[in-house]
């Protein structure tokens, strides 16, 4: 029961500020006791926080009953979270509904997700909005000079041009310069990590088959500054162009070694393979087999298909590398 008067605003402020430093901590069973303390004592803000340790805690139905709640009080905030709660949940039309509440309060955050939904959960009952909707959403964001809408239409846009159907590599190389997929990559590369990496592999793409130095320059900068930033995707990537197109094989080693060492599983197979390239069989061997405990099921083929190539026998313990 709620309760008035300044000894009860403290005790809810105080439970609030108890839940909040919890979260920050990771511990989600305590914030959410807090933070529903707080509400019984009539914080109504605290609803957002309960939502959230909820989820932490996977527990996605009560979530999204704390979510509803704090949007029936007006909470601007909560709109975005009622979605994904919904989501978690699998129920894509209530998600698609929520979106569209957060849309109309203002967050912009929301249209991404929608668009989202529509493109992944199209036809799914209740669901309204499709495909073609979903791209109409992004590129008029886009348009307006929405850099998270540029970068999600322009990564899906590249996922397609590169995938199978479209050729691969071959499709990326089809796609012309300062084109839409190019303009949308480097409107969304300062705000997300995924189009900053493809508009690299784009000008690197360019850079390789045209041939164009400066387009092969500028994707080894950004893949640089991206694995400087932490991004495996591009410490990847870059190791690739190092190794394949720059010649630099000692370049690639050390940014695959401190990718793998840093706890990158899909590191272990590239470095693997990589050395194996250089000769150094016994130690290409462990590495590969590094990436096989760590669950990366490419190095776990790859493993496989080095072990026929190399008979076990050839690259035990204390042989010569071949």
């Amino acid at each position: 029961m709620d309760q008035t008067g300044a000894g009860g605003a403290q005790s809810a402020a105080e439970h609030h500020d108890r839940g909040v430093d919890a979260a920050e901590a990771g511990h989600h069973e305590e914030a959410a006791e807090a933070f529903a303390r707080a509400v019984q004592l009539g914080d109504r803000d605290a609803l957002l926080g309960l939502g959230n340790a909820l989820l932490d805690l996977g527990r996605d139905a009560e979530a999204e009953a704390a979510f509803a709640r704090a949007v029936e009080q007006g909470d601007p905030m909560a709109g975005l979270n009622l979605g994904i709660a919904r989501e978690r949940l699998e129920d894509w039309a209530g998600a698609e509904s929520a979106y569209q509440g957060a849309r109309a309060a203002g967050d912009p955050r929301a249209l991404v997700f929608l668009a989202d939904v529509w493109r992944w959960h199209a036809g799914a009952p209740g669901v309204r909005g499709g495909e073609d909707d979903a791209r109409d959403l992004l590129r008029a964001a886009a348009a307006a000079g929405d850099a998270e809408a540029s970068a999600v239409l322009g990564t899906w846009l590249f996922s397609e041009a590169s995938g199978p159907a479209a050729g691969g590599e071959d499709g990326l190389a089809a796609l012309p310069p300062g084109g839409e997929v190019e303009r949308l990559l480097r409107s969304g590369a300062d705000v997300d990590a995924d189009a900053r990496g493809d508009l690299a592999w784009l000008l690197r793409t360019r850079g390789v088959r045209r041939p164009d130095a400066a387009a092969l320059a500028e994707a080894e900068s950004l893949l640089r500054a991206g694995a400087a930033e932490g991004d495996p995707t591009s410490a990847i990537r870059l190791a690739l162009l190092l190794e394949e197109d720059r010649g630099d094989l000692d370049g690639a080693e050390r940014v695959l070694r401190s990718l793998a060492e840093g706890g990158e599983p899909r590191a272990w197979n590239n470095l693997g393979l990589l050395l194996e390239r250089r000769g150094r069989v016994v130690e290409a061997r462990r590495v590969l087999s590094r990436g096989v405990r760590a669950g990366d099921v490419l190095a776990a083929k790859n493993l496989r298909s080095f072990l026929v190539r190399h008979h076990p026998a050839q690259v035990a313990e204390g042989t010569a590398p071949l």
